[in-house]
């Protein structure tokens, strides 16, 4: 398990500097695409998620740090938050208030219920005139009888550790046999930074442990799992250490891997494997990243809002988009048909907008291939260049008599051998290879065949002795080392005319193929607009 100092730093990475979000999304910009998407949300009549987005958009303007904490009702959440917070702020067993969200803040002592406002004017609307009433902390549990009318409560007491900008949120208790406990928990992860997630000693391994940590992490905000309660641990039966492997196993075989997992008692505080200490710091790193967590958070929440607000309204629309299938049926119209063919022409759109660059790409990867491949310099030909360099040495002599017209040419002679040589190699081993593979590349996409093959044999360069004898460096030191160099030079040089003419002969051909493909192209854009007509349902 990666330690918590690691998971803070990889998670300031992860979210990037105080100034942006992922990708360089700015604070203001992050919130102007929410507010964004609360009118649309609010156009559509969506009360539930247009309620959350202005949940979401008030706590991303207070930059709050909502440390959120989770867990079956009986795993021992409420003592060990209040462990957390120095004092019984929450009562142990539970009230009408276990199915609310309860918000811990550091401040003067007291309590403030917010009960919930008319649900059809939330539909309706998306607000709702919400009634708030402030009480003492002692008087809380007294007015939460009726939990069932309030909405969310905030206590506030002395927590120095929470600073001025961060809380703790209490989520009701998981049941399995209450759907209304774990649907008021879901409902609040929006507002959730981080979640921590509370389990008794003895329940680790049970299905609605993993089943809906496995579903909060589909949120993609950390997540930490609190086993609580180790003091039932007993080592005769079971090392610790492989109790923890056990529960690491058993979530990731769920594919859940949490930022961390901590062990506490609050019955046995001082247990020896109880790690209050590294809880305790670990929520201190957190609150120090409060900002980027914070931004971070935003971003997420609005992507899961709008994905559930997106499923809400596919549900809603299903019986328009049936009356809308018969209304084509009796028409005559098959849509799955109008719909095949739309796609078929936005892909072969598609596919042509893209073809002249793909065909360009793919026409450059194949002759650099070919030109790397081709061995213009077999031995032969080394043999011969080595014999034209040795004629240029300087004090090479032929004959007593006569010496310098003899001299000169036996070096012509050897010259225009490595000449007729070479270009023959670079004739069969470059040129024909490297016009068959344009032609290959661009034949079949709509240019005539003669056209391509006219152009392609274009692909020629000529290679004279004067061009071989004006690569020699006259300075070299002439020997086997430099017949080596020279032999690679021109053979480089030689790849490097042709793969020039290559990639211009290519060049002109794909424009032309590009200009050719121009009515299509016309005819494939306008054809979404007549069948966008006969799909207007």
């Amino acid at each position: 398990m990666k330690s918590e100092l690691t998971i803070a730093k990889e998670t300031s990475v992860e979210i990037g500097n105080d100034e942006g979000l992922q990708g360089g999304t700015s604070q203001d910009e992050m919130l102007a695409a929410v507010q964004g998407l609360l009118a649309q949300v609010e156009q559509t009549g969506d009360g539930e998620h247009g309620k959350k987005l202005r949940q979401l958009l008030a706590k991303a303007q207070s930059e709050r740090l909502y440390l959120a904490f989770c867990g079956h009702f009986s795993a021992g959440k409420s003592s060990l938050i209040n462990r957390l917070c120095g004092h019984m702020l929450l009562p142990s067993s539970p009230i009408p208030t276990s199915a609310n969200i309860v918000s811990i803040v550091n401040g003067e002592a007291g309590a403030r219920v917010i009960y919930r406002s008319d649900e059809t004017s939330d539909q309706a609307q998306g607000v709702g005139e919400q009634r708030s009433e402030t009480v003492p902390l002692d008087e809380l549990a007294e007015h939460c009888r009726n939990g069932e009318a309030i909405e969310t409560v905030e206590i506030r007491y002395p927590i120095p550790f929470l600073g001025e900008h961060a809380a703790l949120l209490d989520t009701p208790g998981i049941d399995s046999t209450d759907d209304a406990h774990q649907l008021a928990t879901e409902s609040a992860l929006h507002l959730a930074d981080v979640v921590f997630y509370v389990m008794d000693y003895n329940h680790v391994q049970s299905e609605i442990n993993l089943a809906f940590t496995k579903k909060m992490t589909e949120w993609g905000k950390p997540l930490y799992l609190i086993v609580n309660m180790i003091d039932k641990h007993r080592e005769q039966e079971l090392s610790f250490a492989a109790y923890q492997e056990g529960v690491r196993e058993a979530f990731a075989s769920w594919g859940v891997r949490p930022d961390g997992i901590v062990y506490t008692s609050v019955k046995v505080p001082d247990h020896p494997s109880s790690e209050w200490s590294k809880l305790d710091g670990l929520l201190g790193q957190l609150i120090e990243l409060r900002r980027p967590l914070v931004r971070l958070s935003l971003e997420k929440s609005a992507r899961a809002l709008a994905a559930a607000h997106a499923e809400k309204m596919a549900e809603r629309n299903e019986p328009a988009k049936d009356a809308i299938r018969e209304q084509l049926a009796a028409s005559g119209e098959d849509l799955d048909a109008v719909q095949a063919e739309y796609a078929e022409a936005g892909a072969e759109l598609a596919r042509l907008e893209s073809l002249p660059a793909e065909l360009q790409a793919a026409v450059r990867k194949d002759v650099a291939a070919v030109l790397d491949n081709a061995n213009v310099i077999p031995a032969v030909t080394r043999d011969l260049a080595h014999a034209y360099l040795e004629s240029r040495r300087p004090g090479f002599k032929v004959g007593w008599f006569g010496a310098a017209a003899k001299t000169a040419a036996e070096r012509e002679q050897r010259l225009a051998a490595l000449h007729k040589d070479f270009a023959s190699q670079v004739e069969t081993q470059v040129a024909r290879h490297v016009q068959q593979t344009v032609k290959a590349k661009l034949e079949g996409h709509g240019l005539p065949a003669g056209a391509i093959t006219e152009a392609a044999d274009r692909i020629s360069v000529e290679l004279t002795p004067e061009w071989l004898a004006g690569q020699v460096n006259e300075a070299a030191v002439f020997g086997n080392e430099y017949t080596l160099t020279y032999s690679k030079q021109i053979s480089a040089e030689a790849k490097g005319l042709y793969r020039k003419e290559a990639y211009a002969v290519s060049d002109e051909l794909i424009a032309a193929l590009a200009a050719a493909l121009q009515p299509r192209l016309a005819a494939l854009r306008a054809q979404p607009a007549e069948l966008d007509a006969r799909l207007a349902g």
